[in-house]
C-alpha cells in the first residue's frame, strides 16, 4: 500500500506564514488536507492569503525509517540563560558558536534553515534568504488524533530526528519565528535539548541552523533534507 506526502505552505504579501506536512495512507489524505488548510487560516502570525497543498504518492520502499532523538528539558528561566546553554552545547562542535547564535536569533521570515560550516562559521546554502526547507517526514504510525491541530514540540522532534540521522550534520539550533511560541531547542549527539523561554513573547526573531561537518557534500545533504521521505520511530526513542 502506498503512502502519500501531504505538504502545506502558506503566505501573505510575500511573507511566510505557515508550513506543515504529513506522510499518511490514502484514506487519510482528505482529512489531513483539511486540517493543514485550517492551520494556515488560523495561524498566530495572521490568516494566510495564499495556501498551497501538495499531495504526492510515495512507494513504501522509498521511505527511510530513523529513530527519534532523545529529549532533555533544560532548566531555562530567561532568553539570556538560553543563549548561554546554547553556546555551551555548541562549543565542542565549532569555534563559531556565537556566530551561529547571532545568525539564528537575528533572522526574520526564513522559509528554511541555514547551513553553517563548523570550521569556518560561514553560510553554505545556495539561497541565503530561502534557506533549506526540510521536508517529506512524519512520525511512524501517527494517528490523526495525535496530530490534530498543531503539536509544535512533536513536529520539531520529527524534523530534528530526520536531520540528526544524516552523518554530515553535527548539531541543530532552532528558534521559532512564531511570536506566540517561545520554546526552542538544540539537537546534538542524538539528544534534543528543549529550551523554554528562548526568546521574549511577541518576538518574531528566530530561524533554524544546521552546523555541518567540514567537507560535507552540501548538494547531497540538501537533497536528503528536502526530498528524502523519512518516518521517525518514537518506539525507538533513546
Amino acid at each position: 500500500m502506498n503512502y502519500f506526502s501531504v505538504r502545506m505552505r502558506a503566505d501573505s504579501a510575500g511573507q511566510h506564514i505557515s508550513g506543515a506536512e504529513r506522510i499518511v495512507r490514502e484514506y487519510e489524505v482528505p482529512a489531513v488536507c483539511a486540517a493543514l488548510s485550517e492551520r494556515a487560516l488560523t495561524h498566530p502570525k495572521g490568516m494566510a492569503e495564499n495556501t498551497f497543498i501538495t499531495v504526492e504518492a510515495l512507494a513504501e520502499s522509498d521511505i527511510l525509517h530513523v529513530p527519534a532523538v532523545g529529549v532533555k528539558v533544560e532548566a531555562v528561566q530567561s532568553p539570556s540563560q538560553a543563549r548561554d546553554i546554547i553556546e555551551e552545547l555548541l562549543r565542542p562542535m565549532t569555534a563559531h558558536s556565537q556566530v551561529v547564535i547571532e545568525e539564528t536569533f537575528s533572522a526574520r521570515n526564513m522559509r528554511g534553515a541555514m547551513l553553517i560550516a563548523a570550521d569556518a562559521g560561514t553560510r553554505c546554502e545556495p539561497d541565503a534568504r530561502r534557506g533549506v526547507r526540510v521536508s517529506h517526514m512524519d512520525a511512524c504510525g501517527a494517528s490523526e488524533e495525535e496530530f490534530k491541530g498543531k503539536d509544535a514540540a512533536r513536529e520539531a522532534i520529527v524534523l530534528a530526528s530526520k536531520v540528526a540521522a544524516h552523518p554530515d550534520v553535527l548539531a541543530e539550533v532552532c528558534v521559532s519565528d512564531d511570536p506566540a511560541y517561545t520554546t526552542g531547542y538544540v539537537c546534538i549527539d542524538g539528544t534534543y535539548h528543549r529550551l523554554p523561554h528562548i526568546k521574549e513573547p511577541g518576538s518574531d526573531e528566530g530561524a533554524r541552523a544546521f552546523i555541518i561537518k567540514p567537507g560535507a557534500d552540501v548538494e547531497a545533504l540538501i537533497d536528503y533534507l528536502e526530498n528524502r521521505a523519512v518516518l521517525v520511530d518514537f518506539e525507538a526513542e533513546k
